[in-house]
């Protein structure tokens, strides 16, 4: 029997889906400095969803680190690298003007930011200006406390045009993922496992089925069990 693979191959979940919906209504409003956020707990698809996105359509994508908490000017200066300016200035001031001026060369596509609720309120009010004086679409992801972060700063809050939450992950989204990056047919009863042990957690699933996969292999069938399934669960990593 040919050994199964798990591919890293990109997989149109539900949760996907909503993305692209949210996005194709926050380009409506082209015209004016807007936000869209993105939510949900670590592990639901955010990140690689939207670092998919930004590949597929030419976006920038940047993670905020920890290490700008006290410099503007870093997070600056990432932006401009990210937006192909590849000696940015050394100055907050030219550095933020080098911003404004790629994101006029743009095309109105949205710029990710994740994680900026890690970072000072006054890298938030730098985004503000940067969304209102080029009218380019901002797209915040992070976790749960961002929402609560940008309620905090009103000016961020009301130009906030559309949210997203990613959901819990689903048995279909479990069919789905065997199927794109195995290319194995998951029983209903297999996948319910699997989605019951993951809580939720997409990553987790993940890992699972990479141990379900394995164990398939062992035993050289193409033909996952429930047993299979706990086996695997068992196996894998858990907090």
């Amino acid at each position: 029997m040919k050994e199964i693979r798990v591919l890293p191959k990109f997989v149109n979940t539900r949760n996907v889906r909503n993305f692209q919906a949210m996005l194709d209504a926050l380009m409506l409003s082209a015209g004016e400095g807007r936000f869209g956020v993105v939510v949900g707990p670590a592990g639901r698809g955010k990140t690689r969803t939207t670092q998919w996105y930004a590949a597929q359509h030419g976006c920038v994508f940047i993670r905020c680190l920890s290490i700008w908490r006290h410099s503007e000017l870093g997070f600056l200066q990432a932006l401009c690298r990210e937006l192909g300016i590849a000696n940015p200035p050394h100055r907050k001031d030219p550095a933020f003007i080098a911003v404004m001026d790629a994101l006029g060369k743009q095309d109105g596509k949205p710029v990710f930011i994740e994680e900026i609720e890690k970072l000072p309120r006054l890298h938030l009010e730098t985004v503000r200006d940067l969304a209102d004086l080029s009218t380019a679409p901002f797209v915040l992801i992070g976790e749960e406390d961002l929402k609560e972060h940008l309620k905090q700063v009103s000016r961020m809050w009301n130009r906030t045009f559309q949210m997203l939450e990613f959901d819990p992950l689903s048995v279909a989204d479990v069919i789905a993922f065997a199927g794109d990056a195995a290319s194995l047919e998951l029983p209903q009863e297999v996948a319910e496992t699997l989605h019951l042990a993951a809580k939720g957690c997409y990553r987790v699933m993940k890992r699972d089925m990479i141990s379900l996969v394995n164990i398939m292999n062992a035993k050289r069938t193409d033909k996952p069990t429930v047993e299979m399934a706990k086996v695997a669960i068992k196996q894998s990593l858990r907090g």
